[in-house]
């Protein structure tokens, strides 16, 4: 698949019969390139994290939050934004993210992202900068199936 495209969206139900639109044959894998825990050219990389995310690296770390991240205002579910050091994350040390099993939600779904759409749907997109789309096998239903639960699990209800 080019990057250019924009793959077609497959329209499937979750087990709860909730709607979820998803990339159709859309191959992905990590390549461990790091583009999501640093600033690159023309994108300056924002980890947002939500209060499960601040409590998890807190855990992980336990560093306090205002040692790892900054307060936000006004952007729901997110509370604070981490630090970083030279445009990379505090966290990332050389190549390898050092709370990988503490990492936030944002960091787990990386190059995905879910939105829902006006008439109530999950949308899930991708960022097309990720190195590792067009590689992989294909992403299947189920794993964006777990995408949105994951999201469900980790996210507020608003």
């Amino acid at each position: 698949m080019s990057r250019s495209k924009t793959p077609k969206l497959i329209a499937g139900r979750s087990l709860d019969g909730e709607v979820i639109r998803y990339p159709a044959d859309l191959r992905w894998t990590c390549l461990r390139c790091t583009r999501s825990c640093r600033d690159v050219y023309q994108r300056k990389r924002n980890i947002l994290l939500t209060a499960n995310d601040i409590k998890r690296v807190t855990r992980a770390t336990r560093l306090q939050p205002g040692r790892f991240s900054v307060g936000l205002r006004g952007s729901f579910p997110y509370e604070r934004r981490m630090r970083k050091i030279r445009g990379r994350c505090v966290f990332l040390k050389g190549t390898r993210c050092s709370i990988y099993g503490g990492r936030p939600l944002i960091c787990r779904f990386y190059p995905f992202y879910l939105r829902r759409s006006e008439d109530g749907w999950f949308q899930i997109g991708f960022d097309s900068a990720c190195s590792g789309i067009g590689k992989g096998k294909v992403r299947d239903a189920e794993f964006f199936h777990n995408l949105v639960k994951l999201a469900r699990k980790e996210l507020p209800k608003q």
